[in-house]
């Protein structure tokens, strides 16, 4: 399934206007409306708090060198934008559109496992596994939450709290490559240990990776 790992980049057909700079306010500007028409009524209309860090939204300059191209041929160059869509008591959910130089608009998507979650028989706390998660397949979405770009190792990196406490979570990480945005891990922590008093030190670090 090695298709499954890769990010869908043109999901819509809307077209955006060609912009002087693609990081500008303006261009932003664009970028969010696209956004919000590609996910109607999954976003709000606008950050809560304005240039708030953890809600404003971005523009990040990306270059690459396209593996077909030669050692003379000059880079590719796209604008990725960090879109706030929505936020919850303890988790920020991104949206991402991407913008390659002199092209249209389109918004990304993430590849992510599927899986089944086996609690112990009469496990009312979600403290322990009868088996550890097992992977279903694999799916696609188009936000991400508590997500960040590292610029220095080229990665989108995600960490989603399953509750406010955080002892429950999954977290990815998507390297970008050729213009998108490829799968590197994920991994998931399923037990509420929380939930438990007498919780050992290695249940509260235990989790799973389910990719690769």
């Amino acid at each position: 399934m090695k298709h499954a790992l890769w990010s869908v980049v043109c999901l819509s057909c809307l077209a955006a206007p060609a912009l002087a700079d693609d990081t500008d306010a303006t261009a932003i500007g664009v970028a969010r409306g696209f956004m919000l028409s590609a996910l109607p009524g999954q976003c709000d209309e606008s950050p809560p708090f304005g240039d708030d860090d953890g809600f404003a939204d971005a523009a990040i300059a990306l270059s690459w060198k396209p593996d077909w191209a030669g050692a003379d041929d000059p880079d590719s160059h796209a604008t990725l934008y960090q879109l706030f869509c929505m936020a919850g008591a303890y988790n920020v959910v991104q949206a991402y559109v991407f913008k390659p130089e002199n092209g249209d608009l389109s918004l990304m998507t993430f590849a992510q496992p599927t899986y089944e979650i086996d609690y112990a028989d009469g496990d009312e706390t979600q403290t322990e596994l009868k088996n550890p998660p097992k992977v279903t397949g694999y799916s696609t979405t188009a936000t991400l939450v508590n997500s960040g770009f590292e610029a220095d190792t080229q990665t989108l990196n995600s960490f989603a709290k399953w509750r406010g406490l955080g002892d429950a979570w999954s977290a990815g990480t998507w390297a970008f490559a050729e213009g998108q945005f490829v799968l590197k891990r994920y991994e998931i922590d399923p037990t509420y240990e929380g939930n438990d008093d007498s919780a050992s030190e290695d249940q509260m670090e235990r989790s799973y990776t389910l990719f690769p």
